[in-house]
This record gives structure tokens, sequence and C-alpha cells, in this order.
């Protein structure tokens, strides 16, 4: 086994753990933000439609709005709100930390390419990704990863995605909004989900 392999195991490792270890958070947030969301729409469409009729005298339409500014401080609409806007907050925080992360992974595995090949065409194309290669797959999804932000990527990235969005769906289809980062879904496509299976995959590149 290529010593690269060896002198990076623990830096994986830790990666791979700490990846899936956010995304069960993420999962519990997104169920938590789910839950709540429903209580509070159902709550606000109550508190928002109101009966409040065009031929109410003023007393009557003050009391309609006293029993309003009522039921939404008893129910509480104002703090579910907050909470809605906490999770949301967090949920998205989790992911930016689940691509940084998996981004972090994906450059691992390519400078392994870099540092026994050089350059990509040397190096064996290893097992299918669909019509891709795991090379092309690694190389370009962390060239996206890296260069997200400035939402143009080159050509060969765009190919690359170009072909997993053909064969694994939308989730891999950057022209929806080329400034996301697909680092985390590329480590989910190549099922990178323990050491074992990303070391396997590495050997089949590097050796």
């Amino acid at each position: 086994m290529n010593q690269y392999i060896i002198d990076t195991k623990y830096a994986v490792k830790k990666l791979i753990k700490t990846i899936y270890k956010e995304e069960k958070e993420l999962d519990s947030l997104t169920t938590k933000f789910n839950e709540l969301k429903k209580v509070f729409d159902h709550l606000f469409w109550d508190y928002s439609t109101a009966d409040m009729h065009e031929d109410f005298n003023d007393l009557q339409v003050q009391h309609k709005f006293i029993q309003m500014a009522k039921f939404h401080e008893e129910n509480d609409l104002k703090g579910k709100k907050a909470e809605l806007d906490k999770l949301s907050h967090s949920i998205i925080t989790k992911e930016h930390s689940m691509n940084s992360l998996s981004m972090s992974l994906l450059q691992i595995a390519k400078q392994g390419i870099s540092t026994v090949h050089g350059s990509p065409n040397n190096c064996p194309t290893g097992r299918n990704i669909g019509s891709e290669s795991l090379r092309n797959v690694i190389w370009q999804g962390r060239n996206q990863s890296i260069h997200y932000e400035e939402g143009n990527p080159n050509q060969k990235v765009k190919d690359c995605f170009i072909n997993l969005t053909n064969d694994f769906g939308t989730d891999f289809d950057l022209s929806l909004d080329y400034t996301v980062n697909k680092a985390k879904k590329i480590v989910d496509l190549l099922n990178w989900k323990n050491y074992k299976n990303y070391k396997t995959d590495l050997k089949s590149l590097i050796g």
C-alpha cells in the first residue's frame, strides 16, 4: 500500500467520522424544524384568517384585534418563529460544515493522485461512476468544491457534472446554481461512508 495512504489514514478517518456525525445532527435538526413548522403554519393560519367582517363596527374590530393579540401571545407565535429562524440558521451552518469537511476529504484524495502521478492523465481511471471514472470524479469534484464560490466552473468540471446529472439526477446539476458546493454529494456518491471504502478506491488509483 502506498505510503501516502498510510500517512493520511488518521486525518481521513477523522474526516469521515465527523462528516457523518454532522449528517446525523443535520437530520435531527431538519426533523425538528419540519415538526415545528407544521405547528407554526397551522397556528399562523388560524391567527391570520381569524374572522373579520367588513361590516364590523369600531368596537367589534377593536375586540377582534384584542382576541387576535391574545391568541398570538397564548400560542407564542413570536417565540415559535424565533425558534424556526434559529433552526434554519443551524441547518445552513451544518450543511456548510459537511461540505467543507467533504471538500477536505476530496482534497486529500486528489493530492494523493498528484503526489504519486503528477498529472491525472498518468493515473489509472479506477472504477466506473456511472459514465464517469473514479479518477475524474475525485479530480473534478475537488475542483468544483474548491472554486464553487466563484460561480464559474471550468469546462472539465461542467462536463463531469453533466455526466453525473445524466446518470444520477439533479443533485449534480450545476446549472441550477453554480455557487452551490457539491462536495458532500460527491462523497456520498463515492460511498465513502467508512475508511475501508475510501482506502479501496485510493489504492486502485495510487497503489
